[in-house]
């Protein structure tokens, strides 16, 4: 895609650490006062242009603006460069002379002036040209001549930018835009609207209710991605006839940005009157005029589209509203969760993507208008494929739709595939429509910050600190006049892009984000050729202008990719990962680097996280620039000396490198390090001197050595660290002294603090005395919020372990702590909400002391997760008040353990017993517990079972005899359930009731030795899942029959039952989709029988067959579904069908099978080509 934004990648914060640079002694001392004069006021007239090009659209111009940003990035860089000289030899020096600064850098600054200025000439005729074809004057850069009056300059501002653009046919970030034509929210044609029946019901529900909301008017937000629908969905419920029925009164108002009192109360008299007639610009009178429309009467309001808005303001305008009737609601559109809670919402609806066959429907309604699709079969292959482009969002399947209606061919279809077309929607600029204008309200520093994100593949998942930490690199975040550091500046910048939706949290991965591809392609669109991806196989020659670039290395290809980026010798950023596995990705080796590095030398960021690399080169020293390098989850053994020259690295990144023994002994010469990521390395002491890096805010992992030099005083200095610490070797301490100096009580900005000893040391009076006294002297800040204590050897928690000290813990772990005798007093702590104490062995009574001693206060008032494990001689717990907020119990493998558990837990949902055979206790009273788990716990008694319980488990013979036929019973909502170790061979069963139990959904039973089952499978109509596991006397299923909800089976080890496999009926359950069976027993010899099984499964696994000897093709031959098949340790099978595989089947999956192996693994196998059409094979 071509850049459309004149400067939307080269950041304003650029000129000002130029400017700085330009204005400090040590380059006037250098370099000519003139010559700095000259530059200094060429950047400064660039800086205006750049500010004003936001708005430019005009591929006139284009190329000229990418020249001059080329010519700033060349500037800049070669600033760098003289800047790290100067300050390299400002270690050896204190005075600077000229002579020490390479007399060939203040040529090439009068070369790059000589461009610029060339630049300024060509901006006249391109003015000119601009000028005679539009109309419009248009001052872009100043002449040559007139560059040389710096005063001149700044007199007539006016004449750098584009303000004249804001007068030309151009509108943009309106404040507020009433629907001018009031019926158009009646214009919205339900038939075609698909995939919301379900919200638009959701919202109409809460509209019809008669609830009211904290004295307010109830609000409902439908909060979302741009262009997923939410003012087409907010329309379809303003006219719905039940609501049109309901309301007295109905008004919608469309905002965007600005949030103005007088002109929403004008715009709300409007849409009330259905009238464009003008109304006062008294707000007193106009409130006036609201409010007697309002009272008494039933109204809904819409307001569409809300961006930014005062929640003053806002409280004043709730109080205007409430003079409606009862009954009366808002409906609020945004893409900002922020605003939705500004606003006080009662309820937030989040529209996601439309699924897949929705998406279908509305990409042919409209790319088929006025035609028939089965009149064309040739496209029909292709539809799904154009669907699937648009990511579930409605405005992009419209906008392809009509862009194809009128390209009707599969030939155009087809080149919008692979061009990547498809998310580009009207206009020149070849964005859509919707994402461009909210890219143009972004602040400047903001939209810098977006495009830089361009560099991130599709799909790619990143943390917030890690691009924090890249727009840091790039000097995006230098804070001009602002009052916060460069990570307050950072975060809040993230934050506002994921409440506008254009970064999307990671559904399964806290803490991970991703953008949408139609986001992610104005990314790119934006930065233009300065950022470039290689993807796949298709390596084009890369512009001379480009800084930024992600790459894909593969053994195919790798080395012709490289090739290509050797020849971007201005290259910034280099972002490289690895295709494939263990040894088949491309190599990272020496000679590849001696290239990068050689020719790379301006590079400020590199990243081989994940790659194949063994050793990192030495020369690594001539990446002057360096700020960030990232070298995570790589085998690298050890790092070169030479990387302590890179003056400028700000951030080395080394988690996961678990080869990784030491780090290089002149690290502290890094003095501008800021970030350390030592997290999962074996390292086991810090450098000498890494004290002096006292630049540092983060350092993962810092660990005690035995010597002198290695010891925790070095930690003494580094009060800038913040967010986590792990301390490792604290039994190194030998002196309470040196805990003192490493001074952590003053590092304010520690979040979360772990501290860890030897778990293995030999233990004796002395050790434990010399462990209390070094753990009392490493009292941390009190700003800490959560803390964990590792393998202590004392004999008591150290005194500032308590609310008083640490009045913002959060979260707190001991863990291994064997010698201390009692807990803490840790009920007092205001806000702990998560505490778990593990494997402190001296610890036999639980008290009062626990709780704390303020009688005025309710303990463990804000504690949400309790965990108990591993206490070997726990016997008794006393303190069982408190607690109004536990939602988590967790008692695990406390043998000794006999009575008494907290009984009244009004907010517990999870509570688990394990392996506590002596505990003789009821479990607690609560309402809300949806999951339950006892297992080796045969004394506990259920005297109240709450109704909401939704998961159980069960394990222990008199546990399941004395509870399951209760929990059935009374389990009205029951999805999950799973009993094992059973032992009882003699009990007969008789069917328990499962008429209460039509919510199960999925059932486990593993271990159960008894020849039956309690209850009759059948009777389970909604069953889903069903796995047995290691039943050696289970003959048959209760009654013979299986439900037949039934979708996925699985069988293990369970030999009789297995005998009797004829009989199960599974040829009747037309739901079956997946089926696995294990045999450790030798039953099978050939498996499946004729029809044993039915047409419907899709996923077949046989596993640990030892006598299998023939998959029987018979038993195959009519699974016309199957798409996967997985064969696993069954070393007697030798072949395959002959007659072969069913033709559905796309996935083949063969492990420890050696004779099948031999047969069929490589193409020069002898049986590899009855295989080979099959999609994916796996053999191994």
């Amino acid at each position: 895609m071509t850049e459309i934004f004149g400067g939307a990648f080269l950041s304003p914060p650029v000129f000002q650490v130029i400017l700085e640079r330009l204005a400090s002694s040590d380059f006037r001392l250098n370099f000519g006062a003139r010559l700095m004069k000259r530059l200094e006021i060429a950047l400064v007239s660039i800086k205006k242009v750049m500010d004003d090009a936001d708005t430019l659209q005009y591929q006139t111009l284009k190329s000229w603006l990418d020249n001059l940003k080329h010519e700033v990035y060349e500037v800049e860089q070669l600033l760098d460069v003289i800047a790290t000289d100067i300050q390299r030899k400002g270690k050896k020096k204190r005075r600077f002379r000229s002579s020490s600064i390479d007399p060939g850098f203040e040529s090439m600054i009068v070369v790059s002036l000589k461009r610029i200025y060339a630049l300024a000439e060509k901006n006249d005729r391109l003015r000119r040209d601009y000028s005679d074809r539009r109309g419009v004057t248009l001052g872009i850069l100043p002449t040559a001549s007139f560059m040389d009056d710096y005063h001149v300059i700044y007199g007539r501002g006016n004449r750098f930018g584009f303000h004249e653009l804001n007068n030309v046919n151009y509108e943009i970030g309106v404040s507020w835009k009433l629907l001018s034509e009031f019926a158009n929210v009646s214009l919205v044609d339900e038939s075609v609207i698909y995939g919301r029946e379900h919200e638009k019901e959701e919202i109409i529900n809460f509209l019809l209710s008669d609830s009211d909301s904290d004295n307010q008017v109830p609000i409902i937000s439908i909060v979302g991605l741009i262009g997923i629908g939410k003012t087409t969905l907010a329309q379809l419920v303003y006219n719905d006839h039940r609501i049109v029925e309901q309301y007295e009164l109905k008004a919608w108002v469309y905002l965007s940005e600005s949030f103005d009192v007088l002109r929403l109360a004008q715009t709300i008299l409007k849409s009330i009157h259905c009238s464009p007639r003008e109304f006062s610009n008294d707000l007193i009178m106009l409130q006036r005029e609201l409010q007697h429309m309002l009272r008494g009467k039933k109204y809904l309001l819409v307001l569409d589209g809300v961006r930014n808005i005062d929640g003053k303001i806002w409280e004043q305008l709730l109080l205007l509203f409430k003079c409606g009737s009862s009954g009366s609601k808002m409906i609020v559109t945004t893409r900002d969760k922020e605003v939705a809670s500004i606003m006080r919402s009662t309820r937030l609806l989040h529209l996601y993507q439309l699924e897949e066959s929705d998406s279908w429907r509305i990409f042919v309604n409209h790319a088929f208008r006025g035609r028939n699709l089965f009149d064309f079969p040739n496209l029909e292959s292709v539809i799904k494929k154009v669907a699937e482009k648009c990511g579930g969002l409605p405005l992009a399947l419209k906008t392809l739709g009509n862009l194809l209606r009128i390209r009707f061919s599969k030939l155009e279809w087809d080149q919008i595939l692979e061009t990547d077309l498809w998310c580009l929607s009207e206009g020149e600029n070849n964005i859509n429509p919707v994402l461009r204008l909210s890219f143009f309200n972004l602040p400047s520093d903001l939209k810098r910050c977006f495009a830089y994100c361009s560099i991130f593949p599709k799909g790619y998942e990143f943390e917030k600190s890690e691009l924090i930490k890249l727009w840091m690199t790039e000097d995006l975040l230098k804070c001009c006049g602002r009052d916060k550091s460069e990570q307050e500046l950072g975060n809040e910048f993230f934050d506002h892009l994921v409440s506008i939706s254009f970064f999307l949290s990671m559904p399964l991965w806290d803490g991970k984000y991703y953008m949408h591809d139609l986001v992610n392609d104005l990314a790119n669109s934006v930065s233009g050729e300065f950022c470039f991806r290689i993807e796949g196989e298709n390596v084009q020659d890369i512009s001379e202008r480009t800084r930024n670039i992600w790459c894909c290395l593969d053994l195919k290809d790798g080395d012709r990719k490289l090739e290509h980026i050797h020849k971007v010798t201005g290259l910034r950023s280099l972002m490289v990962e690895a295709q494939g596995y263990g040894d088949q990705r491309f190599k990272i080796s020496t000679n590849v680097q001696h290239n990068l590095f050689s020719r790379l030398k301006y590079l400020r960021m590199l990243s081989f996280s994940g790659c194949n690399l063994l050793e990192l080169s030495d020369e690594i020293r001539n990446l002057k620039l360096l700020r960030y390098l990232d070298l995570s989850y790589t085998d690298i053994v050890s790092l070169p000396n030479s990387i302590c020259m890179l003056y400028n690295l700000q951030t080395l990144l080394l988690e996961e490198c678990f080869k990784l023994t030491k780090l290089p002994s002149d690290i502290y010469k890094l003095v501008n390090l800021r970030y350390l990521n030592l997290k999962g390395t074996h390292i086991k002491k810090m450098p000498t001197k890494i004290g002096a890096l006292d630049k540092l805010e983060m350092l993962s992992d810092f660990f005690v050595g035995k010597q002198r030099g290695f010891d925790i005083k070095q930690l003494g200095k580094l009060n800038q660290l913040q967010g986590r610490l792990q301390i490792s070797g604290l039994e190194n301490v030998k002196k309470t002294a040196h805990a003192v100096a490493a001074n952590l009580e003053d590092k304010e900005h520690l979040e979360e603090l772990s501290m860890s000893y030897d778990g293995w040391r030999k233990m004796n009076g002395s050790v434990t005395k010399a462990d209390v006294s070094v753990l009392e002297a490493l009292q941390p800040n009190k700003n800490l919020m959560r803390l964990t204590i590792k393998d202590y050897g004392g004999s008591s928690f150290p005194n500032w372990v308590g609310y008083r000290h640490l009045p913002n813990l959060v979260s707190l772990e001991l863990l291994g702590c064997k010698f201390c005798s009692q807990l803490p007093p840790l009920g007092q702590f205001p806000f702990l909400e998560k505490l778990s104490i593990s494997g402190c062995d001296g610890i036999e009574t639980i008290g009062t002391e626990f709780c704390g001693y303020n009688a005025s206060s309710v303990p463990f008032r804000s504690l949400v997760t309790l965990r108990f494990e591993q206490m070997s001689e726990w016997k008794e717990w006393l303190c069982l008040e408190g607690f109004p907020l536990l939602q988590e119990l967790c008692i695990k493998h406390c043998p000794k353990l006999k009575s008494s558990l907290p009984q009244h837990l009004p907010s517990l949902q999870k509570l688990e017993i394990i392996d506590c055979q002596e505990l003789e206790a009821s479990i607690p009273k609560a309402d809300n517990i949806s999951k339950l788990e006892l297992k080796r716990c045969d004394d506990i008694l259920i005297n109240e079972l709450p109704s909401t319980l939704k998961t159980v488990i069960l394990g222990g013979t008199r546990i399941i005899r004395s509870s399951l036929e209760k929990i059935l019973f009374n389990s009205a909502f029951l999805e999950e359930l799973e009993v094992e170790d059973f032992f009882d061979h003699n009990l007969e069963w008789s069917s328990l009731d499962m008429c209460s139990c039509n919510s199960l959904r999925t059932l486990t039973i593993t271990g159960w030795h008894s020849s039956s089952l309690p209850f009759a499978l059948h009777l389970l109509t909604n069953l889903n899942s069903l796995v047995l596991y290691d039943c050696p006397l289970l003959e048959s299923f209760f009654g013979r029959q299986l439900p037949s909800s039934l979708c996925s089976l699985r069988i293990e080890r369970c030999p009789k039952l297995m005998a009797s496999r004829e009989e199960w009926g599974l040829f009747q359950l037309d739901s079956l989709k997946q089926f696995s069976v294990s045999d450790d027993f030798q039953i099978l010899e050939s498996f499946p029988e004729e029809s044993l099984l039915p047409s419907t499964i899709k996923s077949f696994e046989l596993t640990n067959c030892s006598n299998l000897r023939k998959i029987n093709y018979k038993g195959l031959l009519h699974l016309t579904s199957l798409e996967s098949l997985c064969i696993e340790d069954c070393p007697c099978l030798d072949s395959l069908p002959e007659e072969g595989l069913p033709s559905s089947l796309s996935t083949l999956s063969i492990h420890d099978c050696p004779l099948i192996k031999q047969k069929y693994q490589k193409e020069e196998a002898e049986l590899w080509h009855t295989i080979s059409h099959i999609p994916d094979v796996t053999i191994s």
